[in-house]
Protein backbone atom coordinates (compact mmCIF):
# COMPACT_ATOMS: atom_id res chain seq x y z
CA UNK A 1 0.00 0.00 0.00
CA UNK A 2 1.46 3.39 -0.55
CA UNK A 3 2.24 5.62 1.71
CA UNK A 4 -0.21 8.23 3.12
CA UNK A 5 0.52 11.26 1.98
CA UNK A 6 0.42 13.69 5.26
CA UNK A 7 -0.90 17.49 4.97
CA UNK A 8 1.94 19.53 4.23
CA UNK A 9 2.68 23.36 3.74
CA UNK A 10 4.54 25.66 0.96
CA UNK A 11 5.96 28.66 2.54
CA UNK A 12 8.65 29.71 -0.09
CA UNK A 13 7.71 30.78 -4.00
CA UNK A 14 10.49 28.24 -4.70
CA UNK A 15 8.49 25.31 -2.93
CA UNK A 16 5.20 26.60 -4.39
CA UNK A 17 6.80 26.79 -8.18
CA UNK A 18 7.59 22.78 -7.38
CA UNK A 19 4.20 21.91 -5.94
CA UNK A 20 1.94 23.93 -8.00
CA UNK A 21 1.26 22.03 -10.60
CA UNK A 22 0.52 18.01 -8.67
CA UNK A 23 -2.27 16.22 -7.83
CA UNK A 24 -2.51 17.55 -3.99
CA UNK A 25 -4.19 20.49 -1.91
CA UNK A 26 -1.10 21.97 0.38
CA UNK A 27 -1.34 24.86 3.08
CA UNK A 28 0.03 27.95 2.09
CA UNK A 29 1.89 30.05 4.59
CA UNK A 30 4.71 32.40 4.61
CA UNK A 31 5.72 34.61 1.37
CA UNK A 32 2.75 32.57 -0.25
CA UNK A 33 0.08 33.63 1.72
CA UNK A 34 0.59 37.49 1.92
CA UNK A 35 -3.38 38.71 2.27
CA UNK A 36 -4.40 41.40 4.78
CA UNK A 37 -7.72 42.73 4.75
CA UNK A 38 -9.91 43.82 6.94
CA UNK A 39 -13.56 42.34 6.28
CA UNK A 40 -16.27 43.67 8.10
CA UNK A 41 -18.38 41.98 10.75
CA UNK A 42 -19.94 39.14 9.16
CA UNK A 43 -23.50 40.13 9.56
CA UNK A 44 -22.83 43.12 7.36
CA UNK A 45 -21.31 40.68 4.69
CA UNK A 46 -24.20 38.71 4.73
CA UNK A 47 -26.57 41.34 4.67
CA UNK A 48 -25.26 43.09 1.86
CA UNK A 49 -24.29 39.98 0.00
CA UNK A 50 -28.21 38.89 0.03
CA UNK A 51 -29.64 42.16 -1.28
CA UNK A 52 -27.40 41.62 -4.66
CA UNK A 53 -29.30 39.91 -6.94
CA UNK A 54 -26.08 38.11 -8.22
CA UNK A 55 -25.88 36.06 -5.22
CA UNK A 56 -26.46 32.56 -5.58
CA UNK A 57 -27.84 30.94 -2.06
CA UNK A 58 -28.95 27.56 -1.76
CA UNK A 59 -29.41 25.62 1.47
CA UNK A 60 -25.72 23.93 2.18
CA UNK A 61 -27.06 20.56 2.94
CA UNK A 62 -24.40 17.85 3.21
CA UNK A 63 -24.45 15.23 0.85
CA UNK A 64 -22.87 13.23 -1.79
CA UNK A 65 -22.39 15.83 -4.82
CA UNK A 66 -23.45 19.42 -5.42
CA UNK A 67 -26.72 20.84 -3.86
CA UNK A 68 -27.70 23.86 -5.75
CA UNK A 69 -31.41 23.77 -5.13
CA UNK A 70 -32.34 27.57 -4.74
CA UNK A 71 -33.24 29.21 -1.40
CA UNK A 72 -33.44 32.62 -1.66
CA UNK A 73 -36.55 33.49 -0.90
CA UNK A 74 -36.77 31.29 1.75
CA UNK A 75 -33.37 33.00 3.41
CA UNK A 76 -33.85 36.55 2.31
CA UNK A 77 -37.54 36.17 4.52
CA UNK A 78 -35.59 35.82 7.57
CA UNK A 79 -33.81 38.52 9.37
CA UNK A 80 -30.20 38.51 9.23
CA UNK A 81 -29.62 37.13 12.43
CA UNK A 82 -32.25 34.09 11.87
CA UNK A 83 -31.12 33.71 8.55
CA UNK A 84 -27.47 33.09 9.95
CA UNK A 85 -29.00 30.61 12.62
CA UNK A 86 -30.15 28.21 9.95
CA UNK A 87 -28.77 26.39 7.08
CA UNK A 88 -27.53 28.11 4.39
CA UNK A 89 -24.62 28.06 1.60
CA UNK A 90 -24.15 31.43 -0.05
CA UNK A 91 -21.52 32.39 -3.28
CA UNK A 92 -20.71 35.51 -4.95
CA UNK A 93 -18.52 35.27 -7.97
CA UNK A 94 -18.67 38.89 -9.45
CA UNK A 95 -16.95 40.66 -6.44
CA UNK A 96 -16.10 44.17 -7.50
CA UNK A 97 -20.19 45.31 -7.13
CA UNK A 98 -18.81 45.46 -3.42
CA UNK A 99 -15.03 46.91 -3.90
CA UNK A 100 -16.61 50.54 -3.62
CA UNK A 101 -17.10 53.30 -1.31
CA UNK A 102 -19.56 52.38 1.84
CA UNK A 103 -19.22 48.81 0.41
CA UNK A 104 -17.83 45.95 2.45
CA UNK A 105 -15.11 44.91 0.08
CA UNK A 106 -13.66 48.97 -0.59
CA UNK A 107 -10.08 48.90 -1.38
CA UNK A 108 -9.70 44.84 -1.85
CA UNK A 109 -8.90 45.06 -5.67
CA UNK A 110 -5.47 47.58 -4.52
CA UNK A 111 -5.10 45.78 -0.81
CA UNK A 112 -5.44 42.21 -1.87
CA UNK A 113 -6.00 41.10 -5.54
CA UNK A 114 -3.57 43.25 -7.18
CA UNK A 115 -0.72 42.50 -4.78
CA UNK A 116 -1.46 38.74 -5.17
CA UNK A 117 -1.65 38.84 -9.24
CA UNK A 118 1.84 40.67 -9.00
CA UNK A 119 3.42 38.27 -6.67
CA UNK A 120 2.18 35.28 -9.36
CA UNK A 121 4.09 37.37 -12.26
CA UNK A 122 7.09 37.82 -9.90
CA UNK A 123 7.40 33.82 -8.85
CA UNK A 124 7.59 33.00 -12.65
CA UNK A 125 3.56 32.79 -13.39
CA UNK A 126 1.36 34.15 -16.43
CA UNK A 127 -2.81 33.31 -16.08
CA UNK A 128 -5.89 34.31 -17.90
CA UNK A 129 -7.90 34.72 -15.07
CA UNK A 130 -7.79 35.42 -11.67
CA UNK A 131 -9.94 36.51 -9.51
CA UNK A 132 -12.49 36.20 -6.11
CA UNK A 133 -15.42 34.50 -5.14
CA UNK A 134 -17.14 34.50 -1.97
CA UNK A 135 -18.06 30.93 0.12
CA UNK A 136 -20.37 31.45 3.24
CA UNK A 137 -21.71 28.48 5.00
CA UNK A 138 -24.01 28.23 7.61
CA UNK A 139 -23.43 25.95 10.39
CA UNK A 140 -22.48 22.18 9.83
CA UNK A 141 -23.12 23.16 6.46
CA UNK A 142 -20.74 22.11 3.64
CA UNK A 143 -20.64 22.50 -0.57
CA UNK A 144 -20.09 18.82 -1.38
CA UNK A 145 -17.74 16.72 -3.62
CA UNK A 146 -17.18 18.28 -6.82
CA UNK A 147 -14.15 19.40 -9.29
CA UNK A 148 -12.98 22.49 -9.95
CA UNK A 149 -12.09 23.61 -13.70
CA UNK A 150 -9.51 25.80 -12.07
CA UNK A 151 -6.46 26.07 -9.78
CA UNK A 152 -8.39 27.60 -6.57
CA UNK A 153 -6.35 29.84 -3.35
CA UNK A 154 -8.72 29.28 -0.07
CA UNK A 155 -8.44 31.99 2.41
CA UNK A 156 -10.53 31.36 5.68
CA UNK A 157 -11.49 34.44 6.51
CA UNK A 158 -13.99 33.58 9.52
CA UNK A 159 -15.09 30.30 11.03
CA UNK A 160 -13.90 27.35 10.42
CA UNK A 161 -14.27 24.69 7.71
CA UNK A 162 -12.73 21.38 6.54
CA UNK A 163 -11.43 21.34 3.82
CA UNK A 164 -10.85 17.67 2.29
CA UNK A 165 -9.36 16.31 -0.74
CA UNK A 166 -8.17 12.59 -1.85
CA UNK A 167 -4.75 11.07 -1.33
CA UNK A 168 -5.11 9.48 -4.77
CA UNK A 169 -6.99 11.73 -6.93
CA UNK A 170 -6.82 9.85 -10.24
CA UNK A 171 -8.09 6.72 -8.83
CA UNK A 172 -11.33 8.07 -8.27
CA UNK A 173 -11.33 11.08 -11.03
CA UNK A 174 -10.16 8.78 -14.33
CA UNK A 175 -9.41 10.69 -17.28
CA UNK A 176 -13.21 10.66 -18.72
CA UNK A 177 -14.74 11.59 -15.32
CA UNK A 178 -12.26 14.74 -15.25
CA UNK A 179 -13.46 15.84 -18.72
CA UNK A 180 -16.79 15.82 -17.58
CA UNK A 181 -16.23 17.93 -14.78
CA UNK A 182 -19.84 18.84 -13.98
CA UNK A 183 -21.72 16.16 -15.04
CA UNK A 184 -24.23 14.08 -12.97
CA UNK A 185 -21.34 11.35 -12.38
CA UNK A 186 -18.86 13.75 -9.85
CA UNK A 187 -20.68 12.25 -6.50
CA UNK A 188 -18.58 10.69 -3.40
CA UNK A 189 -18.00 7.03 -4.19
CA UNK A 190 -19.73 5.48 -1.00
CA UNK A 191 -16.45 3.08 -0.69
CA UNK A 192 -14.42 6.13 0.19
CA UNK A 193 -12.89 5.61 3.46
CA UNK A 194 -10.70 7.97 6.00
CA UNK A 195 -7.65 6.71 5.04
CA UNK A 196 -8.48 7.72 1.17
CA UNK A 197 -9.07 11.57 2.15
CA UNK A 198 -6.42 14.12 2.50
CA UNK A 199 -7.91 17.07 5.03
CA UNK A 200 -7.13 20.55 6.20
CA UNK A 201 -8.38 22.05 9.40
CA UNK A 202 -9.26 25.84 8.28
CA UNK A 203 -9.38 27.98 10.86
CA UNK A 204 -9.43 31.67 10.56
CA UNK A 205 -6.13 33.43 8.61
CA UNK A 206 -5.72 29.96 7.38
CA UNK A 207 -4.71 29.35 3.24
CA UNK A 208 -5.35 26.08 1.25
CA UNK A 209 -4.05 25.46 -2.75
CA UNK A 210 -6.72 23.18 -4.43
CA UNK A 211 -5.25 21.44 -7.25
CA UNK A 212 -7.03 21.73 -10.47
CA UNK A 213 -9.38 19.01 -11.46
CA UNK A 214 -9.34 17.00 -8.41
CA UNK A 215 -12.22 16.00 -6.45
CA UNK A 216 -13.02 17.40 -2.85
CA UNK A 217 -15.38 19.15 -0.36
CA UNK A 218 -15.59 21.51 2.45
CA UNK A 219 -17.86 21.14 5.28
CA UNK A 220 -18.23 23.95 7.77
CA UNK A 221 -17.73 23.68 11.83
CA UNK A 222 -20.72 24.98 14.33
CA UNK A 223 -20.53 28.36 13.73
CA UNK A 224 -21.00 30.47 9.85
CA UNK A 225 -17.82 30.39 8.06
CA UNK A 226 -16.59 32.16 5.41
CA UNK A 227 -13.44 32.37 2.83
CA UNK A 228 -12.39 34.11 -0.37
CA UNK A 229 -11.52 32.04 -2.57
CA UNK A 230 -9.33 32.99 -5.90
CA UNK A 231 -10.22 30.87 -9.07
CA UNK A 232 -7.06 30.57 -11.91
CA UNK A 233 -7.28 29.76 -14.95
CA UNK A 234 -4.80 29.27 -17.67
CA UNK A 235 -2.29 29.70 -15.11
CA UNK A 236 1.42 28.93 -16.30
CA UNK A 237 4.65 28.19 -14.97
CA UNK A 238 7.56 29.31 -17.26
CA UNK A 239 4.86 29.18 -20.30
CA UNK A 240 4.06 25.33 -19.36
CA UNK A 241 0.11 24.38 -17.56
CA UNK A 242 0.12 22.09 -15.15
CA UNK A 243 -0.88 18.02 -16.67
CA UNK A 244 -4.24 18.72 -15.61
CA UNK A 245 -5.38 21.30 -17.11
CA UNK A 246 -3.30 20.85 -20.13
CA UNK A 247 -5.31 17.74 -20.38
CA UNK A 248 -8.68 20.03 -20.71
CA UNK A 249 -7.08 22.51 -23.31
CA UNK A 250 -6.56 19.54 -25.07
CA UNK A 251 -9.93 17.78 -24.49
CA UNK A 252 -12.19 20.78 -25.11
CA UNK A 253 -9.64 21.18 -28.70
CA UNK A 254 -10.95 17.80 -29.44
CA UNK A 255 -14.42 17.70 -28.39
CA UNK A 256 -15.72 21.55 -28.24
CA UNK A 257 -19.84 20.53 -29.03
CA UNK A 258 -19.14 18.03 -25.97
CA UNK A 259 -16.48 20.09 -23.40
CA UNK A 260 -17.82 21.73 -20.58
CA UNK A 261 -16.93 25.46 -20.75
CA UNK A 262 -14.17 26.55 -18.77
CA UNK A 263 -14.79 29.73 -15.96
CA UNK A 264 -14.95 33.11 -17.64
CA UNK A 265 -15.07 34.84 -14.35
CA UNK A 266 -13.63 38.81 -14.28
CA UNK A 267 -13.41 41.09 -11.29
Amino acid sequence: MPELIQPFSVSTWSEFQQRWAGLHNFRMTGECAPFDFEVPALERVIAELREDELTRITTGARGSSLALEDFAAEFRAKTVADAMAGPFALAHFKLSRFDAPGKFLHGFQEQVLEPWQAALHEGGFTFERCYPIIFISGKNCATNYHMDLSHVVAWQIYGTKQFCGLQDPQRWAPQALRMNAKGPHVTKPAELTEADTLCYQMASGSVIWNAMLTPHWVEAGDEVAMSINFSHGGLRYQGQLCPHEQEWVDHQAAHPESADLSPAGVY
